[in-house]
């Protein structure tokens, strides 16, 4: 029955991605995190924000992704920061519109390369033509999930 399980998990490519997902995420972590203060969340917001003119709560929850309430404690802690400004819709008021502020586009510009870094240590083992490899396959799975990273 061991093997039947180990074989099920070797395959099973929710729990796969999952892990990998987890092995790649502890390599950035303690930046974010012990760094710079951030949690998970609060960093995929800020990262989020910079690629976009505005977004709203429920726009970040689809790109982050993540729970509501993970997003609105993000966005809280980002606020008090100084890092981000909301404003309210004048549409929808139950509407609030998110942008990074000067000091959060200079958070991120502080954040951003020691992340990069990280990821490049990461990959550095691999070639060029694992690196491509890689690339190609993460397009697909990005295809498979039409997710908005996924390139031409």
């Amino acid at each position: 029955m061991h093997s039947v399980t180990y074989m099920f998990l070797h395959n099973y490519l929710p729990y796969r991605l999952n892990l990998l997902a987890e092995l790649t995420s502890g390599n950035t972590r303690d930046i974010y995190r012990k760094r710079h203060g951030l949690t998970r969340s609060e960093w995929r917001v800020l990262v989020n924000l910079a690629e976009a003119p505005s977004l709203t709560a429920s726009d970040l929850c689809t790109r982050v992704p993540a729970h509501k309430t993970k997003v609105s404690r993000a966005l809280a802690a980002l606020e008090t920061r100084g890092w981000i400004k909301r404003s309210t819709d004048p549409k929808d008021r139950r509407i609030a519109h998110t942008t990074l502020t000067l000091k959060g586009k200079r958070a991120l510009a502080k954040i951003q390369p020691e992340m990069e870094a990280a990821t490049n240590a990461l990959l550095a083992p691999l070639s060029p033509q694992d690196r491509a490899r890689l690339d190609e396959g993460l397009a697909v799975l990005e295809r498979l999930f039409k997710t908005d990273t996924a390139r031409p």
